[in-house]
């Protein structure tokens, strides 16, 4: 018979957070007390899209089919993939097929909703909470919980107060949520996602480590609602029940938000038919590349020349400060592979930390600052697995997830995966 498992993720939460803020979150600090809490490495390109469709199908971007939060039609018209666009089998389907029911919460790719055996409620890739729920007589109580897919980014900008509000309000209805499906439906397998934590850094990181920042009481006021709601949770949870904890990415510091396009017109990789474009459909004969968020770079010629000159240039580029932008850029072949090789970008930036690689059509400068005040890292995603010791070398990958989860679950492991299981 198949263990119980519970995976609480919290999305752009990194290790060194919360290795360092242990003494204010008592409840994290009892709980990774009894198992293993590890740092992890995410994916390339490190983005929550990429991320949990790795995360849920055990394979890479080539394989998998997501290579960003943004991607282009045949006409190379903006388009934002989602779970249909999926060339390998998530982890829903998955449990389905071996008859297990599962309870999937809130997890970006996970929309639009499967008809899985159990429940799935979608995250932030959903603008609209009637579009997905399955099943949807679920419905009615969402929206007496006031259950929110995702705090609305815009309003950090405009008024940061109400956006902080709508943090705690999309926890506490996860919260409510949870506690509904916990005493009310079976399950075998549950996965509750936090998204409020990724938000909570990109527009408050600043905030974190300055105790005279108007925000500094209310981002840890966050940390510790968390704390106590996983306290909670802990405390709710089957006694025979495994767990595990983990996020997708780290967060550090913003520098600098650089504009990849920006770079390519200035460098002559790059030209518009005409003025601002609203996508690449208007792109000038004389283009040789141009750029997708986060550091994706597609050629438009296969020429080894204008390959090696877009690498050379990429490496030598530094900020007004004098300091390196980029720390490596892959070939696609270096880090993928799979049917859907063909479709990855060609080269793949990876910055310093610090500098988030951006690529909008309207940008006119190279090196900008906004409101966002925090950007993701690949290095410094955290693990955590309650009541196991995790094989210590080589540091735990994103990408081994879902072997563990079927390890702990007690199944064997399908072929397809690439990851290893870290039990």
């Amino acid at each position: 018979m198949p263990r119980k498992l519970f995976v609480l993720s919290l999305d752009g939460t990194p290790y060194t957070l919360l290795k360092d803020a242990l003494e204010r979150l008592p409840n994290l600090k009892k709980l990774f007390a009894q198992g293993t809490f590890v740092q992890m490495d995410s994916v390339i390109p490190t983005i929550s899209s990429v991320a949990w469709a790795t995360f849920a199908t055990g394979v890479n971007p080539a394989q998998h089919n997501i290579f960003g939060f943004v991607d282009l039609d045949p006409h190379r018209r903006f388009v934002i993939p989602n779970a249909r666009d999926l060339g390998a089998c998530p982890l829903w389907q998955r449990f389905s097929k071996l008859g297990l029911r599962s309870i999937w919460i809130n997890l970006p790719i996970a929309y639009p909703p499967d008809s899985i055996n159990g429940i799935m409620i979608s995250g932030f890739l959903c603008t609209q909470l009637d579009e997905g729920v399955y099943p949807p007589e679920l419905l009615p109580l969402l929206h007496e919980l006031k259950y929110i897919i995702d705090a609305d980014p815009q309003r950090a900008q405009t008024d940061p107060d109400g956006f902080l509000e709508e943090l705690f309000l999309a926890l506490e209805g996860r919260r409510q949520l949870t506690w509904y499906l916990l005493e009310r439906e079976p399950w075998d397998f549950f996965l509750l996602h936090i998204m409020e934590t990724d938000r909570l850094h990109h527009f408050f990181w600043e905030a974190k480590d300055e105790p005279h920042h108007p925000y500094h009481q209310d981002f840890w006021r966050f940390y510790r609602e968390l704390d106590s709601f996983i306290g909670e949770l802990v405390a709710r949870l089957p006694q025979d029940c495994e767990l595990v904890l983990l996020s997708d990415h780290g967060f550090c510091e913003i520098t600098y938000e650089v504009e990849l396009n920006v770079f390519l017109r200035e460098r002559g990789f790059l030209r518009f038919a005409n003025g601002t474009p609203a996508d690449f459909s208007e792109l000038h004969p004389e283009s040789r590349a141009f750029g997708l968020i986060p550091g994706r770079i597609y050629l438009l010629e296969n020429s080894e020349r204008t390959r090696a000159e877009l690498i050379t240039a990429l490496s030598a580029l530094t900020d007004p400060q004098g300091r390196a932008v980029i720390a490596r850029i892959y070939h696609r072949e270096e880090i993928y592979s799979g049917s859907q090789l063909a479709r990855a970008p060609d080269l793949i930036a990876v910055p310093h930390n610090g500098f988030d690689l951006k690529a909008r059509l309207s940008a006119q400068k190279l090196f900008i600052k906004t409101h966002l005040q925090g950007m993701h890292t690949f290095d410094d995603a955290f693990l955590f697995v309650r009541n196991h010791r995790l094989i210590p070398q080589p540091k735990p990958r994103l990408i081994d997830l879902a072997p563990t989860l079927y390890t702990l679950v007690g199944l064997r492991i399908p072929d397809e995966f690439e990851g290893r299981s870290l039990l």
